[in-house]
């Protein structure tokens, strides 16, 4: 019987050993830089270049537009290198983009999501997300602060203005959530989907 088990032991120093790495439901990212990355180290019994194949195959069913996100893909040396953007449906975010990142030795691969970078309504360019964790808590602070505000507030018209202010903040902060939940899931079906393929339970399997 064939076995591929996520590296637990390295995942687990990864995610809640190494200095800076905090972890947010489902999206990972460095408390002292911001920068929103995932890491995954999968054992297999394959070859690399078996596994380089299965991976390929399952990149180019999952990704149509296969020869414009693949960045380098070079068999000799298992590497293979994704960039491709997603949509965010919010008031503040259209889209968000990122970099995978899929070293493929004899009997194990690495994948790394990184370089998550977000366009914003009415934006040009795209502008790295490593200040969304930091902007998140600089509003959730000033949401509890305006609401101590609002508890002592006897006057209407500046009542009105403190709940408009929360009210602006608490929209900025469930953009930020939709677009955490876009990318947590769209990073978590491409580590999925790339163990499918090489554990031979996808239908891209190669065999």
């Amino acid at each position: 019987m064939k076995r591929f088990l996520f590296s637990t032991t390295f995942i687990f120093s990864l995610h809640l050993i190494t200095p800076g790495f905090a972890q947010k439901p489902g999206l990972p990212y460095n408390r002292f830089t911001g920068e929103i990355t995932q890491t995954q180290v999968v054992k297999t019994d394959q070859s690399r270049d078996k596994a380089f194949s299965a991976i390929k195959a399952w990149i180019s069913k999952t990704y149509p537009n296969y020869r414009e996100v693949v960045r380098a893909e070079d068999m000799s040396s298992g590497r293979i290198i994704i960039q491709d953007r997603e949509p965010i449906n919010s008031n503040r975010f259209k889209s968000f983009s990122y970099r995978v990142t899929i070293d493929v030795k004899d009997g194990h691969y690495t994948c790394t999501i990184n370089n998550v970078k977000t366009l914003s309504l009415g934006s040009a360019a795209y502008a790295s997300a490593d200040m969304d964790f930091s902007n998140m808590g600089m509003y959730g602070q000033d949401i509890d602060d305006i609401s101590r505000q609002i508890s002592i507030t006897k006057n209407k018209k500046a009542l009105a203005k403190l709940y408009k202010n929360r009210s602006v903040l608490k929209s900025l902060l469930s953009d930020y959530d939709k677009s955490h939940y876009k990318m947590s899931a769209q990073f978590n079906m491409i580590q999925t989907g790339l163990l499918e393929a090489v554990s031979g339970t996808s239908s891209l399997a190669v065999n």
